[in-house]
């Protein structure tokens, strides 16, 4: 705990400029998820219109495993959603995982005051807040994936942004790395760009995890692969129909 509040004494991310998100509702990403090309469930996100009056936009997902794997490996279904500011700013994050038979449930609001990000966690019922040391420019993993695709595609662009993600904070870096001509179950030569990004727990630097973005080359910016490791798997997104 020490570490993490000598860490977030300073700002986690030098200063940058990273460009704000501008998405419409109603676009819907559908993607395949395998591991060492076995497929293993899929993952959805949506734009949509904020319930309640509430911010801009709202972005909700959710990830499955699919059947073979929940019957045969063990089951996961997680649901997520935030509500984001004019701003592209995170305002409220909720998600939901199921894990065989454990539940697992957090919701939060940002920004964080005096320094702590408040998280009201519970698993199987059992509730607990938790304070979490971040800066104010903390967000969510899911409003993550889009200022990911806003940036400009300058070859060599650093990125870097401090991260909520599985009731922890995270330190994210990386780089606008390379353009890629690729395949995808989209077709088979798409112009694409590639990110290169690690991840460190604020509170525990050994914990440490790497991931690689393809998007598109083009004005949609699309999620076309995404590569990261979960729960000890190496995990890949392909995206499969982009729905409007």
């Amino acid at each position: 705990m020490l570490l993490a509040l000598l860490l977030v004494s300073q700002p986690v991310c030098p200063p940058q400029h990273l460009q704000a998100a501008r998405f419409s509702p109603g676009e819907v990403l559908q993607f395949k998820l395998d591991a060492l090309g076995a497929e293993v469930g899929s993952f959805e996100v949506r734009t949509e219109k904020p319930k309640g009056g509430q911010g801009a936009l709202q972005l909700s997902s959710r990830a499955k495993t699919n059947a073979f794997v929940s019957t045969n490996v063990g089951q996961y279904d997680g649901y997520a959603v935030t509500v984001v500011s004019p701003e592209f700013a995170p305002i409220h994050y909720r998600e939901d995982v199921d894990e065989g038979s454990v539940h697992r449930g957090s919701e939060l609001d940002f920004p964080p005051q005096d320094g702590k990000l408040s998280v009201k966690a519970s698993t199987n019922d059992q509730a607990q807040t938790l304070e979490l040391p971040a800066s104010s420019d903390v967000r969510d993993i899911l409003s993550t994936l889009f200022v990911l695709r806003a940036q400009p595609l300058k070859l060599g662009s650093p990125i870097c942004m401090e991260v909520y993600a599985g009731r922890k904070i995270w330190k994210l870096t990386g780089s606008i790395a390379a353009k890629e001509t690729i395949s995808t179950p989209l077709g088979p030569k798409l112009a694409s760009v590639r990110i290169d990004a690690e991840a460190v727990r604020l509170d525990d630097p050994r914990v440490q995890r790497a991931a690689h973005v393809w998007v598109s080359d083009d004005a949609r910016r699309l999620p076309l692969v995404a590569i990261g490791e979960m729960r000890g798997k190496t995990i890949r997104a392909q995206l499969t129909a982009v729905k409007r």
